[in-house]
């Protein structure tokens, strides 16, 4: 059994009297790899804040490796675990170099150990050679790769990464995640990170949480849109400002909906059927998920299908292919 790094009771944050996480239990375990997933506004960043210990939870208890550190004189040295990678990367206006060392500087490591683990921690990310490249220089995937190098020179317990592939390329995006496995695997450093894409989190993560306004939901929440009820003759319909969804529950202060990728049917022609929301769309982007294919779809929203492959391969599916999306007011979850 691993060891718990992050034991987590009754977490409750607010800000501007607003609840922005309620947590009541949860346990992070050493050596692992965690997703936190959830649309903006969900409390991924602040969750994250709360982990680095930089910001205190209004109320309940968050133990790190057995210690409250909010009760701790050692609080500044459990800080020195961690390290936090904001999505917009912080670096000083100087060379990769002077960036990768700092944080080995401020904790007074020599000056040989330092040149020697920035070197390390710059070719574990492909960026070897660029010691001396002014910050300014870089193309945002690589300024991300650099901050993450300061994370490898520390070698530290615990890296929190805010949405670490936003923003960024193809090509990086798939150097940073194969750096994460490569940390994970060889440093056994716990890593939790933030993202939009559940593919990406089920691609790269032993455990995925799904947050939603504050709270831990059951599954993760996909096909969510934000908008309001509105009435059209007995129907009730929800209004994203792009597209009108017909719903089964016509909750008046409901400002979500979503729908799952499952219960969306794909098809070539219109479909003859009791379904009360149909829309024609183009195929933007496919994916392989687990033994199925999920197909993002324009139609008015994007919306996420999940399929079969053996329905992709015998609808002969690619990008750009006109479709028409089909499924109940029922499969409608309101919030």
């Amino acid at each position: 059994m691993r060891e718990t790094i992050f034991q987590i009771h009754d977490l409750r944050h607010t800000f501007k009297e607003k609840k922005v996480l309620e947590i009541p239990r949860l346990s992070f375990e050493k050596g692992k790899i965690y997703a936190l997933v959830g649309p903006n506004g969900s409390g991924k960043t602040t969750f994250l804040k709360i982990l680095s210990l930089l910001l205190p939870p209004t109320s309940g208890s968050l133990f790190f490796c057995g210690e409250n550190p909010w009760g701790s004189t050692r609080l500044q040295t459990l800080r020195q675990s961690i390290i936090l990678v904001l999505q917009d990367p912080l670096l000083f206006n100087t060379t990769v170099f002077k960036n990768v060392a700092y944080g080995l500087k401020v904790r007074k490591i020599s000056r040989e150990e330092r040149g020697e683990r920035v070197r390390k921690a710059l070719q574990m990310v492909g960026l070897a050679g660029f010691e001396g490249r002014r910050v300014k220089e870089l193309s945002g995937g690589e300024a991300q790769r650099v901050t993450v190098a300061q994370a490898l020179a520390i070698d530290l317990e615990v890296l929190l990464l805010d949405e670490p592939t936003a923003n960024i390329d193809e090509k990086n995006v798939e150097i940073l995640e194969e750096i994460i496995r490569r940390l994970n695997r060889e440093n056994g450093t716990t890593i939790i990170f933030t993202t939009h894409h559940m593919d990406q989190a089920y691609r790269l993560a032993d455990e995925v949480i799904p947050l939603f306004e504050g709270h831990i939901v059951q599954s993760p929440v996909e096909n969510l849109f934000h908008g309001r009820v509105v009435k059209s003759n007995d129907l009730s319909l929800f209004d994203t400002g792009k597209i009108l969804i017909s719903i089964s529950r016509p909750e008046k202060e409901a400002k979500y909906i979503s729908i799952p990728p499952q219960d969306i049917l794909l098809s070539l022609v219109p479909l003859s059927s009791s379904a009360r929301n149909s829309y024609p769309g183009k195929i933007i982007s496919l994916r392989e998920n687990k033994g199925a294919v999920d197909v993002t779809v324009q139609a008015g929203e994007e919306f996420k299908v999940r399929i079969t492959k053996n329905s992709f391969r015998e609808m002969g599916l690619n990008l750009g292919h006109q479709v028409y999306l089909t499924f109940k007011s029922t499969a409608v979850k309101v919030f």
